[in-house]
């Protein structure tokens, strides 16, 4: 394979390679991608590996790292009257849509000679994943996480054996102590969901499901909290790479949901800028996994965004939380930033035609960060 940056002309052999181009700074993406054929799925394969002739991460004969990932249900409702279905990737082996793209990223890892240590950052979701992956696959894990992470998480990055550092202040510092680890240390991988190639190519795997489970239709409208970009980055890329493999002909509306006052992605888009231009903040909110001052994916998110006509909206606290009470009412309990959903969806509402599929991904279980109501 082949990496690459969106935003430029650079092109460099896939290997570990730095996560950043030269030129513009941006994330890599893979490139040369395996052509998506309906005679290669392969439904005996478990979970997203379904799809491995489409993931060439994993060399013929090599077992698989993985815990059954992938292939998450899509649950048919309404909200409030308005038809809907759940793509419940909440319900992965962690706890969280990380799963897809950290079993993808570390069977990729793990077929190179020289990585034994992996070093990630996270408000909580990925460090857990990513810890679960590796100690699997059993690779060595150390995951920066701000102190603010609900307990619940950090507890299950402990159990699955990582190196857990806790970094005051906002999450742009667990980040940045990440990236300065893996800066100076040759002998360390910096396992990024952010950055990392391989972790998107694995969340293409959503936009796959999605098309098999609707009957080989895409739907009107796709809808995701957005922190990083990388839900809905993923998404965009699986549906492209079914219709530059003749398999659609169209692409769905992209709708990234923030919450006040991470809203970088939204003052970008209602203000018709191709990047966004960041406002740091330190304001610790309940959708904690969305709380991003600088996505880095954000030139890619927001050319996908204006491409599909899609939209952007931001939500309050209070709607978020009772938005998550709602959904537990209905059985799907998650946490806050999946419930930034609910609330997105009042505001949506008449922006739906008749007819039209809407999918909306909760991304992460209620357990992960549970509402105090006792």
């Amino acid at each position: 394979m082949i990496v690459y940056c969106p935003t430029s002309d650079f092109r460099a052999p896939a290997g570990r390679r730095p996560l950043r181009c030269p030129y513009t700074d941006d994330p890599l993406e893979f490139g040369d991608l395996p052509r998506f054929s309906l005679n290669r799925i392969d439904p005996s394969q478990p979970g997203l590996w379904r799809y491995r002739a489409m993931l060439p991460v994993v060399a013929p004969g090599r077992d698989l790292i993985t815990l059954g990932e992938g292939w998450t249900p899509l649950i048919e409702d309404t909200w409030d009257g308005q038809p809907i279905y759940w793509k419940m990737d909440s319900m992965h082996p962690t706890g969280s849509y990380m799963d897809r793209g950290f079993s993808v990223l570390i069977n990729w890892l793990a077929g190179l000679p020289d990585v034994a240590r992996l070093v990630e950052d996270s408000s909580g979701n990925a460090g857990a994943s990513m810890a679960c992956y590796a100690g699997r696959a059993r690779m060595e894990a150390c995951v920066y996480v701000p102190t603010s992470t609900p307990t619940p998480t950090k507890t299950q990055i402990v159990l699955y054996g990582a190196d857990l550092v806790e970094v005051p202040g906002p999450r742009v510092n667990a980040a940045q102590a990440a990236f300065n680890v893996t800066r100076y240390d040759p002998d360390v991988a910096y396992a990024s969901h952010a950055w990392h190639p391989g972790w998107l190519l694995g969340q293409m795997t959503c936009a796959w499901e999605i098309w098999e489970q609707l009957g080989g239709q895409v739907p009107d409208w796709v809808i995701a909290p957005t922190g990083y970009g990388g839900v809905l980055v993923g998404v965009w890329r699986g549906f492209q790479h079914l219709q530059a493999s003749g398999l659609i002909s169209k692409l769905p509306r992209l709708v990234a949901v923030q919450a006040d006052p991470y809203l970088p992605i939204y003052e970008a888009f209602h203000s018709g800028w191709d990047r966004c231009r960041p406002r740091p903040q330190s304001v610790e909110i309940a959708a904690s996994g969305i709380a991003v001052s600088h996505p880095v994916r954000d030139a890619t998110l927001l050319a996908a965004i204006f491409r599909s006509r899609g939209a952007v909206i931001a939500v309050e606290e209070e709607d978020v939380l009772e938005a998550q009470r709602r959904m537990a009412a209905r059985g799907i309990f998650v946490e806050p930033t999946s419930a930034t959903i609910g609330a997105a969806l009042d505001q949506l509402k008449p922006a739906f035609a008749p007819g039209e599929t809407v999918v909306a991904i909760p991304i992460g279980h209620g357990l992960k960060n549970p509402p105090p109501v006792l």
